[in-house]
């Protein structure tokens, strides 16, 4: 099963609400918390409707500069732990009425859009394990290491609290590169944790997410997915074909096939009609997979210190060899010299 996040309305924003746990750090010393929000421009008045659209780089940056405000290399790692259920309402409150735990972090996956633009998470089998994915699809020009961590860690506590404390996952994986911290980002993770992965990933076992842990309510259900359905609906009208073709293809790519068939069927339409609607709009779906891996590509070996095998991986190719002549198509030189050499 995989499930694709919506965006926010407008572009590249998050809701105040996700502010909530560094507003409450730094709440017994506001001196440090308007200085943080002062390099965004922000106050806390702007912060005090919960639904208010805050651009994500701005955030982004928050969360960077608060975590060397507190001294702590971890610290959106130790405030995703310290989550409550609340803090991420309306989509923390759908993920508990969940039976199972699989059924909390396929609810988590469709409608984490609603807190923040472009996100894309998504709930994938891979034999007898399962894997939850996260990641920012558009291009940050700022870290977002603190984002990351925080919100595996968010996901791991709201398991652990609505489920089971006891409960621990088999793999962490992050796309940042190692950090010096990792034996402490194990003991909170209480897993192994691997570092310049292809995406961001939480790997669980799929018998432990499917055993119930409780009876659901239907009606408790359709009235928060009510309210879901309302913070993203203008958003989902918004968007272009192409936009949600490229949100599809980089769920999709290095995890399962992208041809017409796939992508048509994740949209609810036909492949033809998929295929006219975006010639209308001037794109093909081998267009948008060919810009999609290309982007993907440069980010993986300028930043991830990647293979070339890994990053054929994660871009669905065959092998190196596939991805070396498509890199060297588009560029011009091999892989190994990176986008500087494009």
């Amino acid at each position: 099963m995989s499930t694709i996040s919506t965006p926010l309305p407008g572009m590249l924003s998050v809701r105040a609400l996700i502010f909530g746990p560094i507003l409450e750090y730094f709440a017994d010393d506001p001196g440090k918390l308007k200085t943080l929000l002062s390099r965004e421009q922000l106050s806390p008045e702007v912060l005090a409707d919960p639904y208010e659209a805050i651009p994500l780089q701005s955030y982004l940056s928050i969360f960077e500069a608060a975590a060397e405000l507190a001294g702590d290399p971890l610290f959106g790692a130790r405030l995703g732990f310290g989550m409550r259920p609340g803090n991420l309402a309306p989509i923390g409150l759908r993920a508990v009425q969940a039976g199972t735990i699989r059924g909390a972090l396929a609810a988590f996956a469709r409608w984490s859009g609603a807190l923040q633009s472009a996100t894309q998470s998504s709930l994938t089998e891979e034999e007898d394990q399962l894997v939850f994915t996260y990641r920012l699809t558009a291009p940050v020009l700022i870290a977002s290491r603190q984002d990351t961590e925080f919100s595996l860690a968010a996901v791991c506590r709201l398991i652990r609290g609505a489920f089971d404390p006891r409960w621990r996952p088999l793999e962490i994986r992050f796309t940042h590169p190692p950090i010096a911290e990792k034996p402490r980002l194990e003991a909170l993770f209480r897993a192994p944790v691997r570092h310049s992965q292809p995406v961001n990933a939480i790997v669980f076992s799929a018998a432990e997410a499917d055993r119930v842990h409780r009876a659901e309510d239907p009606d408790m259900i359709a009235l928060i997915e009510r309210h879901l359905q309302d913070l993203t609906a203008d958003a989902g009208r918004s968007e272009s074909l192409a936009t949600q073709v490229e949100a599809l293809i980089d769920l999709y790519l290095g995890v399962r096939p992208i041809d017409l068939p796939t992508i048509a069927a994740a949209l609810r339409m036909a492949p033809r009609s998929l295929q006219r609607r975006l010639a209308a709009e001037g794109h093909s779906l081998s267009g948008l997979l060919r810009q999609q891996r290309q982007r993907r590509a440069e980010v993986l070996l300028r930043e991830r210190g990647l293979s070339v095998e890994a990053v054929a991986q994660a871009l669905g190719y065959a092998d190196g060899t596939v991805f070396w002549r498509a890199w060297r198509h588009w560029t011009g030189a091999p892989p190994s010299r990176g986008p500087e050499a494009a």
